[in-house]
């Protein structure tokens, strides 16, 4: 990355600046060990093209947060050991021990990580040799995150028995990721994989914290190059305290909970949710959380370490850079021509094209060596134009010519899509997205499977959000398919900031599918579906809490920033960035929320790191533009649809109990007995474990006759309970009957359905044959005086009074029978 030089941006020659050590220097005040016992941490060539190496200057004082953290009394020292490290964090006793050289032994880095009973296991390999057709400005990182069914004692219940990919597991690889990969040397691109693996859970100890630590740990200890260590916390509000690693009761209860990692100095990461919190809130958490990653830092100083490996960074020919930078003033201000206009994507992304060309043409028309696809000089062209680029944002002039606080022209409108419960087309800028909303019944909510979840390893999501990128949005072909990562996270981050706003179950019953597809991409498209979504709930009828509103705050900085812990003291916060402000930027700072406080924010970091204070003043920023946004939707005139659930009558729900025994015979083979059994009541019919079935109908009469249906089909014979029903067949010892409405159709056939008279319950005198009694298609009261398994036994005379010959009441006959089995019993007896 070129940089100006001078008071704003460094100079350009080739500098291979270390970190700096004031971090492991206060970790040792903290240890009671020396300062010599640190083990170095590597260097960080972040220019490296460029010349030689430079002096490294005097490193500043340290960051104020990790000041307090060594000071922080509240801290118990640690303990070491050869390869074992335990530390205790404050609020929450959290030891977290790791095991090198046990596992894995023939990767570059392994650890065992262990926290109570959660285990994680994390590697760390990197190629030896670079692919021939590798970017030098790329590194092809991958990182996955898996949890073994076995870490919980559970055989998965896929077909083969296999663990299977999740989305949870997509999302908690990007976190990883992106924690770890802004701290891997400028112009490494060796091919490397980080896998963590939960091998033991324990619902108190959270597994992503043990991953990020222990995937920290591991590149640490290995020989690849990585300019870490880093620390990783979770803090959740409870009662309006903040705790430090929660364990699950707590963050069950949390209404806020954030994962933040970072480094000694600066912020890595970010992932938080919560119900509509204060940002002061907000900044206390994070201000906390960077004091409680210290230990964990110091911690991982005291591991045992490979020698990092020495790589060459691509050379840049000495005379490329000067004449790269003799075009700066010439790049800038063709960046700066469109300022003054209003512009589209289009009319940048042409000057762009411009830009390059123009720089390439200089750079081959000094280097006739070089033709315009050489690697060396797409890096410099690239470089120049980022250079030119930042350095025009820190004098305050942005490509489309906004304030640094200003956002984009704003559109949008509901009702798009007329047969859809809810819609909306919302646009800011030229990233737009198309976003609808579909509430069914409940019995329609997503059931997630994951390894760590409770009971039968499902999560039910009764609201859930979609997010689609197809190629047209950016103007591209392309493959489509199953959600790539990059779509699953975008959704994800919008769901969370819409959740905490939904209405409670018993206030709005119903499964919510909330969907995204971006229309034109410009940056931000996340938080652009954060507002369209917001619009179409409200165009299907969905009250909601507040409103909710998203908004992505950048960040340019001047000067050499590559030992993450220079002070950054030239820097502008920009509002509602563009995709070519988030491309050459420092970072993506997405936040989501209501008037009333943040539901939902994501740090993404180019740098290696970014300061607390920063992002706190970025968090104000966020909370008065999304004041606008909301603002702006607030004008738009809702009305909730004709056709939407919330706005049609209520549709009526009735539940009902049945024999769970005969739970296969209502719903019948591959479900077609309860099929046909919707299509006769219009009604939709859902069979619940332990007996329950949900009936939802329009009317009160297709829900009447879904109940008699399903009664029908459930019905089985109980002891001491009267019965009306007909002669099938008849026999000399007795008569085959079965219920009423089974007379005559295919129920009749069922086992279930049918009982048996003998000839000597057919009356309290002597009967000699059945068909003197009865006759085939004769309706009959009778009693159950015996049902077990598939027999069932039915009495006349249990019914009819001996003396009078009259028909008995049901309390009547029950006394009638208990004193005649008590007259058989002292029979027995004598």
């Amino acid at each position: 990355m070129l940089r100006l030089p001078g008071r704003r941006i460094a100079a350009l020659g080739h500098i291979h600046r270390p970190m700096r050590h004031d971090a492991m220097a206060l970790h040792q005040v903290a240890l009671r060990q020396p300062v010599w016992m640190a083990v170095p941490l590597q260097h960080r060539p972040f220019f490296s093209w460029f010349g030689k190496d430079k002096d490294v200057p005097a490193a500043s004082p340290p960051a104020v947060d990790a000041i307090a953290a060594v000071e922080d009394a509240s801290t118990p020292p640690l303990s070491t050991k050869a390869t074992k490290v335990e530390e205790s964090l404050t609020q929450r006793q959290a030891d977290i021990d790791y095991s090198i050289g046990k596992y894995a032994k023939l990767a570059d880095g392994s650890v065992m990580a262990r926290w109570g009973d959660s285990m994680v296991l994390t590697t760390v390999v990197s190629e030896k040799t670079v692919d021939a057709t590798a970017s030098p400005d790329f590194l092809p990182l991958s990182v996955d995150y898996r949890e073994k069914y076995s870490a919980t004692g559970i055989i998965p219940g896929t077909f083969k028995r296999r663990e299977m990919g999740s989305d949870a597991e997509v999302l908690k690889s990007r976190i990883v990721d992106r924690i770890v990969r802004p701290l891997f040397p400028k112009g490494y691109n060796f091919e490397t994989q980080v896998l963590s693996t939960v091998q033991s859970y324990d619902v108190d100890h959270d597994p992503v914290v043990l991953a990020v630590n222990s995937t920290s740990a591991a590149l640490v200890s290995s020989n690849i190059p990585w300019n870490g260590p880093i620390g990783c916390v979770r803090v959740v509000l409870v009662d309006g305290d903040l705790i430090v690693h929660p364990t699950a009761e707590q963050a069950k209860a949390a209404t806020f909970d954030l994962l933040y990692a970072g480094t000694a100095h600066r912020t890595m990461m970010i992932e938080a949710e919560g119900f509509e919190v204060p940002d002061a809130t907000v900044q206390e958490a994070l201000r906390l959380a960077h004091r409680h990653i210290q230990p964990l830092i110091a911690a991982q100083l005291l591991l045992p370490q490979k020698p990092k490996r020495e790589f060459q960074p691509a050379a840049v020919p000495d005379g490329l850079t000067d004449a790269a930078l003799a075009v700066l003033p010439e790049v800038r201000a063709l960046l700066g021509s469109l300022a003054s206009t209003p512009n589209s994507k289009k009319d940048r992304q042409a000057l762009e094209g411009k830009c390059y060309h123009v720089v390439k043409s200089r750079l081959v028309e000094a280097f006739p060596e070089f033709t315009k696809d050489t690697p060396a000089v797409n890096s410099v062209a690239h470089d120049l134009i980022q250079l030119a680029l930042r350095s025009n944002a820190l004098d305050g002039v942005r490509l489309d010519g906004r304030p640094t606080s200003a956002i984009r022209t704003l559109d949008m409108e509901t009702s798009v899509l007329p047969m859809a419960h809810g819609s909306s087309l919302f646009s800011r800028g030229d990233t737009s997205a198309l976003c609808t909303v579909t509430l069914s019944n409940l019995d329609l909510a997503m059931r997630v499977r994951s390894a760590l979840a409770d009971g039968d390893n499902y999560e039910t999501k009764r609201a859930f959000l979609q997010y689609e990128f197809p190629p047209y949005c950016v103007n591209e072909t392309g493959r489509l398919g199953a959600p790539n990562r990059r779509m699953v996270g975008h959704g994800a981050l919008a769901e969370k900031a819409i959740l905490p706003v939904l209405p409670s179950v018993a206030q709005l019953p119903h499964a919510i599918r909330m969907t995204s597809e971006t229309q034109g991409s410009d940056g931000s498209s996340s938080m652009a579906t954060v507002c369209g979504v917001t619009l179409a709930l409200l165009d299907a009828g969905v009250q909601l809490k507040a409103p909710v509103a998203g908004i992505s705050i950048g960040l340019v900085s001047g000067g050499d920033l590559t030992d993450g812990v220079t002070p950054i003291e030239e820097y502008r916060l920009l509002t509602d960035i563009l995709g070519t402000e988030d491309h050459y930027g420092d970072m993506d700072f997405k936040i989501a929320g209501s008037t009333d406080g943040i539901t939902a924010m994501q740090l993404d970091v180019k740098l290696p790191g970014v300061p607390v204070e920063i992002l706190c003043e970025g968090i104000e920023r966020a909370t008065a533009a999304r004041s606008e946004v909301l603002a702006e939707m607030a004008k738009v005139r809702v009305v909730p649809r004709a056709n939407a659930p919330t706005t049609t009558a209520t549709a009526i729900t009735h539940y009902m109990t049945y024999d769970p025994s005969m739970r296969g015979v209502l719903i019948g083979s591959g479900g077609s007995t309860v099929r046909e059994l919707e299509a006769q009541s219009n009604c939709s019919i859902h069979c619940k474990e332990g007996g329950l079935v949900e009936i939802v109908g329009k009317t009160e009469g297709d829900v009447a006759v879904a109940k008699r249906l399903v009664d029908e089909i459930t019905f089985v014979y109980r002891r001491n309970q009267r019965y009306k029903v007909v002669v099938q067949s008849v026999m000399d010892f007795g008569c085959v009957v079965v219920p009423e409405f089974a007379y005559g159709t295919a129920l009749a056939q069922d086992k279930a359905k049918q009982a048996f008279v003998h000839v000597t319950e057919m009356a309290h005198t002597p009967v000699k044959r059945a068909n003197l009694t009865v006759k085939a298609g004769q309706t009959l009261d009778c009693w159950c005086i015996f049902a077990e398994r598939d027999t069932t036994k039915l009495s006349l005379k249990a019914l009819i009074d001996p003396v009078t010959n009259k028909y008995l009441s049901d309390a009547e006959a029950i006394a009638q029978l208990t004193k005649h089995e008590d007259s058989v019993k002292r029979t027995r007896m004598t």
